[in-house]
């Protein structure tokens, strides 16, 4: 009796590198760099080839997945394109990247489609547990798949509960630092303009408040357009100036730089003038505030500096998931511009 075994004809054969090349038509070197993390290989086709690799069940180095990072970016919800603020926050990103050899792949969605479905999907495709989420609030289901099972870092945003590392601008002392520069210059009575109250404008409000309580001279006044573009609070004080002409506040504090423009261009189209007949400042100081007319007063930030921080942030994690939380917060610099003057007696 024979003792030779048949071999069973129906055994997986594991997957080489060999297969994926076939499978994404490049040479089997161009696979071996892609897998490896060596450079010589662009994005696109590693992204794809990593792609190819999983669906046919190849295996990633670890080492591999720890060095990729999907990026998620909201879209701007008035022009469907990426807003200023964040188009630089993303360069910070992007150099980090460089320097780090650390490779991203940048989303750029309605927040809305920030789900958990959707994103999973995505880093699955990328083969990466690694996110950097601007601005969006984080949905519960979300929030404890990057517990369980990824690293994620917030740029301006923060998680209320401490679980995610952040980076975002100080809010508080950056509103604090102007709202006092506008009552140092004898404004005593002061607006202040808010659009949404996420945390960032939250913040910026609640130090506004805070410093109006320790000057009880001053008559406050807070104005909630509950959205905060240039265009929502142009079309607000086009209505209002229509309607009520010079405002009886004599300075206008703006929760950001967008709806400080909004209120020049209401103003001029009524014939007023900032800042003789009333000032107003921002925060943030996009691009377009220091080509207005006036020239804007307002806080500068470097997100620039914030976007690289949020790539270190995120290498920190990795290597030590169980560090204490970081919430890291960027000073900001008071800009000096034209648009704040003492009020006439």
């Amino acid at each position: 009796m024979s003792d030779i075994r048949e071999k069973d004809a129906a055994a997986p054969r594991k997957i080489n590198q060999a297969d994926i090349a076939r499978r994404a038509e490049v040479s089997i070197s161009t696979v071996s760099r892609a897998l490896s993390g060596a450079p010589g290989t662009r994005p696109e086709v590693r992204a794809r080839i990593l792609k190819i690799a999983s669906s046919m069940g190849y295996s990633l180095p670890e080492a591999l997945a720890s060095e990729r990072v999907a990026v998620f970016l909201p879209m701007h919800p008035v022009t469907g394109g990426l807003h200023q603020v964040f188009q630089e926050n993303f360069d910070g990103v992007k150099d980090a990247a460089t320097e780090l050899d650390v490779d991203i792949f940048p989303y750029l969605m309605p927040e809305a489609d920030i789900t958990l479905d959707r994103v999973r999907g995505i880093m699955d495709d990328h083969q990466t547990r690694n996110a950097i989420l601007f601005y969006a609030d984080v949905p519960d289901d979300l929030s404890e798949y990057f517990l369980n099972e990824g690293t994620m870092v917030l740029v301006n945003n923060i998680d209320p509960m401490m679980r995610f590392d952040s980076i975002l601008p100080d809010n508080y002392s950056g509103s604090a630092m102007m709202t006092k520069h506008v009552i140092a210059a004898g404004h005593r009575k002061i607006a202040f303009l808010v659009g949404n109250l996420r945390h960032n404008p939250k913040q910026r409000l609640a130090a506004f408040r805070d410093v109006m309580a320790e000057h009880p001279e001053v008559d406050a006044e807070v104005i909630n357009i509950t959205y905060d573009r240039e265009e929502t609070a142009y079309e607000y004080f086009r209505r209002f100036f229509t309607t009520h002409g010079k405002p009886e506040w004599t300075a206008a504090v703006c929760a950001n730089d967008l709806m400080a423009l909004g209120v020049l261009q209401a103003a001029w189209e009524a014939g007023l003038k900032v800042p003789d007949d009333f000032s107003v400042t921002g925060f943030d100081n996009i691009g377009w505030s220091q080509m207005a007319t006036p020239r804007l007063t307002t806080l500068d930030v470097d997100r620039r500096e914030m976007g690289r921080e949020a790539v270190r942030l995120l290498r920190r994690r990795i290597a030590t998931p169980d560090a204490p939380v970081q919430t890291v917060l960027q000073g900001c610099t008071f800009l000096a511009g034209a648009s704040v003057t003492p009020p006439d007696d």
